[in-house]
């Protein structure tokens, strides 16, 4: 609503880029190469990336399919939504319903659009929430009219905030890491736990020291591949090749 209400009040003067973000600084589906912190997402943002693909989701670890909301988002809720468009086979897109839209982009939809929409909202027997999610499952075709718009992770990092890993490979690489850096520290606060309540029955694994070592060790892995990645994506060349535009 909040979102709708802004573009329709400032739909004759908006702004080059315009974000729509989440009140929150910190957020789960926010990026992790960039510390899940909105600030940083914001001040590494590039405004050439947002005119060029339309438009750029800051977050980009995807939803996944069956989920129990998307019952709700049936042909007749999107003929309401769109009554002169085709139904698409399918929709799909990044998470969460923060995004950067180019002027352009918003304007190529009539107010009168946005002014539909938030009628829609307002008048639907759908409750908050569901009818908040069939927003969310939205926003990418207002504005692309692209039903399926899921870049690769990899190029949207690269282009979009300047952290080039070097290929989609390497990306999946840095983030399986993570993911192993994570399991290790859930097994360091089970121990932690286990030892502050040793009343509490436990099966840990043994040598404690090993876990604490390894989870150090693939911190600083990840570390250093992530400042390499930024510094890469310092060069707009190195940009550029990653996702595959001319420089």
């Amino acid at each position: 609503m909040v979102y709708l209400t802004y573009i329709i009040d400032h739909y004759d003067n908006i702004s080059d880029t315009t974000l729509f973000f989440h009140h929150h600084r910190w957020a789960w589906h926010n990026n992790i190469l960039l510390g899940t912190d909105t600030a940083n997402t914001i001040r590494r943002l590039s405004d050439e990336r947002v005119a060029r693909i339309h438009p750029d989701r800051p977050e980009i670890d995807y939803d996944i399919y069956k989920k129990p909301e998307e019952q709700h988002f049936t042909r007749k809720v999107w003929q309401e939504l769109f009554p002169f468009e085709r139904v698409p086979p399918a929709i799909s897109q990044p998470c969460c319903a923060q995004f950067a839209v180019s002027r352009d982009r918003i304007r190529a939809t009539p107010r009168s659009m946005y002014i539909h929409y938030r009628d829609w909202l307002l008048n639907t027997p759908l409750d908050d929430a569901n009818a908040g999610r069939v927003m969310e499952y939205s926003w990418h075709y207002i504005f692309s009219r692209n039903a399926e718009l899921c870049p690769a992770m990899n190029t949207c990092y690269c282009d979009g905030y300047g952290i080039c890993c070097g290929g989609a490979v390497k990306l999946k690489a840095w983030l399986g890491k993570q993911l192993e850096r994570e399991a290790a520290d859930d097994t360091l606060r089970k121990w932690d736990e286990a030892e502050a309540n040793p009343d509490k029955q436990a099966v840990l694994p043994e040598n404690h020291q090993d876990w604490r070592d390894r989870s150090t060790r693939l911190r600083d892995e990840l570390d250093a591949t992530r400042d390499e990645a930024y510094k890469r994506g310092d060069d707009p060349k190195n940009r550029a090749l990653e996702v595959g535009r001319p420089s």
